[in-house]
């Protein structure tokens, strides 16, 4: 934990397109004036170069072993890519330094646990950018879910993220992409007791999926995924149905609809004021990363922890099964 009232120094590896689109950006803002934008590694030194220059950050590497050998960081944003997290964050987690993961963590469960290790031996935070959490539409809707008094029980949970055709395998869409819906069943309707899949594959790459769940609750939720009709409008949406015949509806992780028995009250984002209506703040980029580096700096849990990941990706690697998908990961770039 780093000293009250003392910058929060913090370092980047990996300066990929993903990186560029969304942590860079988000870091420059005013969020986090508290932030000493130490050092970024990446192994191709001219584009590390061209984004420090961009974006204000101090010293620049290719080798991440001699980055946080040498600057004391207090925490680190990680962002290379499934494959590559459980070749390096291990390391950098033995070597004391808290860390911001972008997922997919891994490819694979074995990488997972090994992250999970290191993370527990440590003694260092591990928060996932599982950003959809931290967005302004779903934490809206936490906020109505939470308050059980006046929302009640949650009893039932239907929630969609479409895909993309573009990916090289549908074990690499539901990975990459939809991992995201999996969190956010998790996060609002507590631990999963079971499931159940069935898919219907095209082909080897695309195709649709369907899964049902079953929570310690006792609620129950059914979930479409597939490699097909996102992104774009009505590509992701979640309903929330409550034992007091209310619910909380979250369409394409930008409108917020609270229905009652007769009525129903609609949130959406609006221009004014600027700063909270920025697309990286609506998105939860922001609100992640300030997650992240408060957590580092008062002690608290992370959200989400790399313990709830472990629990999504071995629930990933269940639905992938009971359905008859290949769990085959291969690399796709981020520009899509």
């Amino acid at each position: 934990m780093e000293k009250m009232g003392e910058p929060f120094r913090l370092g980047i590896i990996g300066c990929g397109i993903f990186a560029e689109a969304n942590i860079f950006p988000s870091l420059s803002t005013h969020f986090f004036d508290d932030v000493q934008r130490v050092a970024v590694c990446d192994l191709r030194l001219k584009r590390a170069e061209r984004l420090a220059s961009k974006y204000g950050w101090k010293n620049i590497y290719t080798d991440f072993q001699e980055m946080i050998g040498q600057e004391n960081l207090n925490g680190c944003v990680i962002c290379l890519g499934s494959k590559i997290h459980p070749l390096v964050v291990p390391q950098v987690l033995r070597m004391g330094v808290p860390v911001f993961l972008e997922k997919a963590i891994a490819i694979d469960l074995e990488g997972t646990y090994q992250i999970a290790e290191a993370a527990k031996v440590s003694g260092c935070i591990v928060q996932v950018d599982h950003q959809k959490r931290h967005s302004s539409a779903y934490k809206l809707a936490k906020k109505h879910v939470e308050n059980v008094e006046n929302f009640g029980n949650i009893i039932q949970i239907e929630t969609k993220q479409h895909g993309f055709p573009v990916f090289p395998t549908f074990f690499t869409c539901m990975l990459e992409w939809q991992s995201h819906n999996l969190d956010l069943i998790q996060y609002f309707g507590g631990p999963i007791q079971k499931i159940e899949s069935w898919s219907h594959r095209m082909n080897e790459r695309h195709g649709a999926l369907t899964i049902m769940v079953g929570f310690k609750s006792g609620a129950l939720g059914i979930v479409g995924w597939g490699t097909f009709g996102g992104p774009g409008q009505f590509s992701e949406r979640m309903e929330i149905l409550s034992d007091q015949g209310k619910s909380v509806i979250v369409n394409n992780a930008r409108e917020v609809t609270l229905c009652n028995v007769e009525t129903g009250e609609t949130w959406a984002p609006d221009w004014n004021p600027i700063s909270p209506n920025q697309s990286h703040v609506l998105n939860g980029y922001i609100g992640g990363l300030r997650h992240f580096i408060d957590c580092v700096k008062f002690g608290k849990k992370p959200n989400p922890s790399i313990e709830e990941e472990v629990k999504t990706m071995e629930w990933m690697f269940t639905i992938a099964k009971k359905a008859g998908i290949p769990t085959d990961w291969e690399f796709i770039s981020s520009a899509l």
